[in-house]
């Protein structure tokens, strides 16, 4: 019996008090453009692939119209972790807040940097206001005593905290809600590494559901806000556990680093990524990218995630918020711990096959494979936001991803979608929400792009894609 192609979507909510599906109803409107007749057709079916009772899958069958195919059939689900996100606390925000206060202008995220002018502005204007209130001294700087000093200090202090409370207070409450979601996700401390480990857990669960259920050829995973930390976090784990199967004859006896098997793609995969620089077409890159997926398909690699779309991110701050400063950000990039796109080199130069300033595969068993940390190889990761005019008109949170995750990332900042997009800080929720701007550059119509459900010509190959070999997966000494 032939087999129907399908794909799958999957949305991850961001941060803030979300409901289940509240998300995904919201995208839908913005995801699927007009069939034939006007009408945004899809259905609503029970979830089959996790156990939980608020969740469903939105099915919205094959189209097509004049120009061609809309799409293949896609099912859109949504990864709800907001539940898992309880117990927060204001103080939670305070270490942060306080290192973010601290820091110069020029590190601080271009969205918060109107925020920190004005709450030092207040500041410095509440310990002028301190020393006034002694009339002898008039605010000439030559009467001025150490215990004038003193007073200004410890005033200073009691109107920082003061200005705190009162921001965090003065603030929407969903907003510095979503500040602390955002914190405590990062947060390694033992007071959140159970909250981190579930949200984890549970979308991981979702993705290898997704993989093992055999119904599906392509995965997207799309991601808002604090939800494209948990999708980059769920993407870099999950690779690691399959990034080395593949099918076709175990050959131990090929030991050789320079020997194996390539998958198709690979050599124009790295010379594209040596080529990368900052400003470099990344569409030709991101071409590249989804041949040699096909050609990892074709060699049995069971991996089905094609495309990353964040918005809104605030991994733009990573290294500020996530690593507290540039230089321990990268040196976990250094160590792989934190996959870019382009990946970082595999460090033995005897895997350097093709000739390339960067590689990315090693031989395993017969075949070479792309190596633990390349999982943006072959994930094309696109980036959109509205920016922050004057910093302050938009969204606060969202940011170009590639001067820290890399060259090959495909940054858009959204500019044509009118005064909504530049509401101060609430610019951050509006992503779904502009289902009928459809002029060219909206977000509505970048998004549609981004996905590409109208995929069914050049996924047809990956309906004959052989299954894994369970052997492939393991160590070369072991038989």
């Amino acid at each position: 019996m032939e087999r129907h192609l399908r794909q799958a979507v999957v949305i991850v909510h961001g941060m803030g008090e979300q409901r289940p599906l509240e998300t995904l109803n919201e995208f839908i409107g913005a995801a699927l453009g007009a069939d034939r007749g006007g009408k945004r057709l899809f259905y609503s079916r029970p979830d089959q692939v996790v156990d939980s009772y608020e969740s469903r899958r939105y099915l919205a069958p094959a189209a097509h119209n004049d120009a061609g195919e809309i799409r293949a059939q896609t099912e859109f689900f949504e990864y709800h972790w907001a539940h898992l996100m309880q117990d927060n606390r204001l103080d939670d925000l305070w270490p942060a807040f306080r290192r973010m206060l601290l820091a110069p202008p020029w590190y601080v995220p271009a969205g918060l940097r109107v925020l920190w002018a004005i709450f030092w502005a207040l500041l410095i204007a509440s310990v002028l206001l301190f020393l006034s209130l002694r009339p002898d001294l008039a605010l000439d700087l030559g009467q001025i005593t150490l215990v004038d000093i003193l007073k200004a200090v410890v005033g200073g202090g009691l109107s920082a905290i003061l200005l705190t409370y009162v921001l965090t207070r003065w603030l929407p409450s969903w907003l510095t809600s979503s500040f602390v979601d955002v914190i405590r996700y990062l947060d390694t401390s033992p007071r959140s590494y159970e909250v981190r480990r579930d949200i984890r857990a549970g979308i991981i669960d979702l993705l290898q559901g997704l993989h093992a259920d055999g119904r599906y050829q392509r995965i997207v995973i799309i991601a808002h806000s604090l939800g494209s930390y948990i999708a980059y976090d769920a993407i870099s784990y999950l690779w690691g556990q399959m990034d080395k199967q593949h099918a076709g004859p175990v050959r131990p006896d090929v030991d050789k680093p320079e020997q194996g098997d390539q998958p198709s793609g690979l050599a124009d995969l790295e010379a594209a990524a040596s080529a990368l620089t900052r400003g470099s077409d990344v569409t030709a890159y991101q071409d590249t990218q989804r041949r040699l997926w096909l050609g990892m398909r074709a060699q049995g690699n069971p991996w089905l995630i094609t495309d990353f779309l964040s918005f809104g991110s605030p991994m733009y701050m990573a290294d500020r918020i996530y690593t507290r400063n540039r230089k321990k950000f990268d040196n976990r990039v250094l160590l792989r711990e934190l996959p870019t796109c382009p990946p970082q080199h595999e460090l033995s130069e005897k895997n350097n096959v093709n000739g390339q300033k960067l590689w990315f595969s090693w031989n395993n068993r017969g075949r070479r494979v792309l190596y633990h940390a390349a999982p943006f190889a072959v994930v094309r990761w696109t980036n959109m936001w509205f920016p922050a005019h004057f910093g302050f008109f938009g969204d606060w949170f969202g940011g170009p991803l590639g001067p820290l995750f890399g060259n090959g990332i495909l940054d858009r900042p959204l500019l044509a979608n009118g005064w909504k997009a530049r509401i101060p800080a609430y610019a951050h929720a509006l992503y779904y929400h502009f289902q009928g701007d459809e002029q060219r550059d909206s977000v509505t119509i970048r998004l549609r792009e981004a996905m590409g459900l109208a995929a069914s010509a050049w996924l047809k190959p990956t309906l004959a894609a052989p299954l894994p070999d369970p052997r492939s997966a393991l160590r070369p000494e072991v038989t």
